[in-house]
């Protein structure tokens, strides 16, 4: 292998566009023979000096995990973070090596390296006399400390936190009274302060405490330094905090009866947030029906350097979202720990992760219902020395192994892209006869639903948290978690220290200022009543009206409805299995002629994307003809005519059914005697076996809005109401 002769070599390696890249972004040759370069001049090891991640074309993420990790270039193989050594060919500063081409090049002393496969990646490398281990040398995997994890003690990504610490006795509260609470909240907003602050809480506090009737969450917005405390015995009822714009923020021993979903409200929701520790308190689901309740504890919209240790979730439905949708590449700079909570008989999300880098360690997962940790769309969660006891699914993922071809095994997760999952020595007990196979699902290396891989899969470095930490044994999680975590475990919160003051606020809750909206999770929409939820997607300005009768809906939209992007309202529910659904489409008003403007029956498996990523099947009717549309993967979309039915003279009825992977699309003229021959076509991805399924309206114009009235509406050849 030869060295370079000059004294400092970098290569900026510019990788990975995205899929939404237009096709004409490849790599081209070089056509200057002037500027070739000599594969000897490349040959050298090297050691990665940086690495940033563009999700943007601005304002790189530094991947610190990449940094130190080899690369080796010899004039026929090549080796990207010691993985196997790989055969390349070489022409016109272009290596092409299992399928990815790398243009090369050469500016000064710097090589820049670019090839497509995912986001615009820049990496610098210097080099090196280090070397990757022999071809059959072992990498010794580095181990944690463990040892005696210290009940009171900050550890994680919100280590430097420090909230109220500092505080002076003016700007130290005891409240008892929610309203003045808010409106303490509300001063200290607009005021800006960042005046240390330690505040205790003591009695309950109700949705009546919270910002408006609408809003039933306290805001914690644009301040900073603040400790928040509870008392054992307190507690908040159907009411939670909401942070937008806070940093350096504690929030220690709250109880939290979890609100129901209004208007988007969580137990504790972090947006836009940084420096937040979440430590032992307790959030208990009032009602365990599927989406009364939102989110126990959500990290979103690109909050970072968040904690959330021995907290208890108590039969929670949605305990932990990371990361708020498929398309909010902001959410990349999310940093998260998760440890030493007690998710007690909880559901899903534990946490779910998009996007994001999040750790979770010595949880202790009791029988939790649907799945324990869950990545999707380029996150990358780390998942070590929990306890799994009676989990069938302890993790998740959207693409394969979990939705491999055959498998009896279909992921939770919705999504195009795969999130990525590394598992070491976790302890699974009690498992149960219908556990996922493999069992727990991993993915360090798979992209996408077809099998596609990355070029070198991804190795325990590229999950490894940037700070120090020591763990407990799993084996031992289930009994020093559920003795340590939620409220009442810490020394000295038995009363507050002060007696209560109120913040010297005087008068009640006079309302005023901003009244935000935290972002709904957008896996829900808004609840009808009987199962069925309401939508807009994109600026559809969709409303709804039920007749009084409960078997008719009037719907309004507008949007178009296009290859690229979709815009309708849309009022659905949740369906598993195969199923047949047809609806009398009553009245159809909109002033396009267009199929860009639609009326009628869809599905899809994922109600958080759009564009290119909207897998869907429609039956419907768009401006004055029948039609279906579908995009069965991401490169395969088609809109096209129905077949006429036969006969005629009667109400207009359409009719969408799902078997499998196959979708089927009809109509009928004569009130659903006779539909006419079927539109079928096969999803090339597996479709999970949950799909949303409902009804659609736009107007094929992004000003004008479109009017449809549905009645008649059965599944399975069953009435089903709109509502209660």
């Amino acid at each position: 292998m030869k060295n370079l002769n000059w004294h400092f070599l970098q290569i900026m390696l510019i990788v990975f566009f995205a899929l939404s890249c237009s096709d004409d972004e490849v790599i081209k040759e070089e056509e200057n023979p002037l500027n070739f370069i000599q594969i000897e001049e490349l040959t050298g090891t090297y050691k990665v000096t940086d690495y940033l991640i563009y999700k943007t074309t601005e304002n790189p993420v530094k991947d610190e995990s990449k940094i130190g990790n080899f690369w080796q270039i010899e004039e026929k193989n090549i080796s990207i973070d010691c993985s196997q050594k790989a055969s390349f060919s070489y022409s016109n500063n272009v290596i092409t090596s299992n399928g990815v081409r790398y243009r090369i090049n050469k500016e000064n002393d710097k090589l820049i390296v670019t090839f497509i496969s995912g986001s615009k990646t820049e990496i610098y490398l210097e080099p090196t006399t280090e070397a990757c281990p022999d071809e059959g040398e072992e990498k010794e995997e580095e181990k944690p400390i463990t040892g005696n994890v210290e009940l009171d003690k900050l550890y994680g990504y919100a280590e430097g936190t420090t909230g109220g610490q500092g505080a002076t006795e003016a700007n130290t509260h005891h409240f008892d009274n929610g309203k003045k609470f808010t409106e303490w909240l509300k001063l200290r907003e607009k005021n800006k302060s960042e005046e240390p602050a330690i505040v205790w809480l003591s009695g309950t506090f109700t949705k009546e405490d919270g910002r408006d009737s609408s809003s039933p969450w306290f805001d914690i917005k644009r301040t900073n330094n603040i400790s928040i405390y509870g008392t054992n015995s307190f507690k908040m009822e159907n009411v939670g905090f909401f942070l937008n714009g806070a940093n350096n923020i504690i929030i220690r021993n709250i109880y939290i009866k979890m609100p129901k979903a209004d208007n988007g409200a969580d137990g504790i929701s972090m947006q836009a947030s940084s420096k937040v520790w979440i430590d032992h308190c307790t959030f208990e689901s009032m009602n365990q029906t599927s989406d009364y309740e939102d989110g126990s504890c959500d990290i979103t919209h690109a909050t970072k350097q968040v904690t959330v240790s021995w907290n208890h979730f108590i039969k929670t439905q949605k305990t932990a979202l990371v990361g708020h949708s498929n398309s909010a590449t902001a959410d990349a700079v999310i940093t998260a720990t998760f440890h030493h909570n007690y998710f007690d008989k909880s559901s899903s999300r534990h946490p779910r992760v998009r996007f994001g880098k999040v750790h979770v360690y010595n949880n202790f997962y009791n029988g939790v219902t649907t799945y324990g940790v869950g990545s999707a769309y380029e996150a990358k969660v780390l998942v070590e020395y929990n306890n799994f006891d009676a989990v069938h699914l302890p993790t998740d993922i959207c693409t394969f192994p979990a939705k491999k071809s055959g498998s009896s095994w279909v992921s939770n997760l919705t999504g195009s892209k795969a999130g990525y999952l590394y598992e070491r020595d976790n302890t699974f007990t009690n498992k149960p006869s219908n556990s996922s196979d493999p069992y727990p699902f991993v993915n360090t290396e798979y992209i996408a639903y077809n099998g596609e891989k990355l070029n070198t899969p991804l190795i325990f470095n590229d999950f490894k948290p940037e700070y120090e930490y020591i763990l407990d044994d799993s084996e031992k999680i289930n009994e020093i978690v559920p003795s340590g975590a939620g409220v009442g475990k810490l020394p000295n919160f038995e009363t507050a220290p002060i007696d209560v003051n109120n913040g010297n606020i005087t008068g009640g809750n006079e309302g005023g200022g901003e009244n935000p909206t935290p972002d709904p999770d957008p896996e829900e929409g808004k609840e009808l009543g009987g199962g069925w939820y309401a939508l807009n997607i994109g600026d559809a300005d969709g409303t709804n009206s039920i007749s009084t009768d409960k078997k008719a809906i009037t719907m309004t939209g507008k949007g178009k409805f296009e290859s690229g992007k979709q815009e309708f309202s849309y009022v659905y529910r949740e369906i598993t299995g195969d199923f047949e659904i047809t609806v009398s489409l009553d009245d159809y008003t909109t002033a396009s002629s267009s199929n860009q403007s639609e009326a009628g029956l869809l599905f899809t498996p994922d109600i958080t994307t759009t564009g290119n990523d909207f897998m869907h099947a429609l039956s419907g009717k768009g401006g004055n003809a029948f039609n279906y549309s579908h995009r069965i993967s991401v490169a395969n979309s088609s809109k096209g005519g129905l077949d006429t039915p036969t006969t005629s003279g009667g109400k207009t009825y359409l009719k969408l059914r799902r078997v499998g992977n196959n979708y089927y699309s009809s109509y009928s003229l004569d009130g659903g005697i006779t539909y006419g021959k079927e539109s079928t076509k096969t999803f090339t991805i597996e479709l999970p076996n949950k799909l949303y399924v409902g009804l659609v309206v736009n107007s094929g114009s992004t000003s004008q809005t479109a009017t449809a009235i549905f009645s008649d509406l059965k599944i399975n050849g069953i009435a089903y109401l709109f509502g209660d």
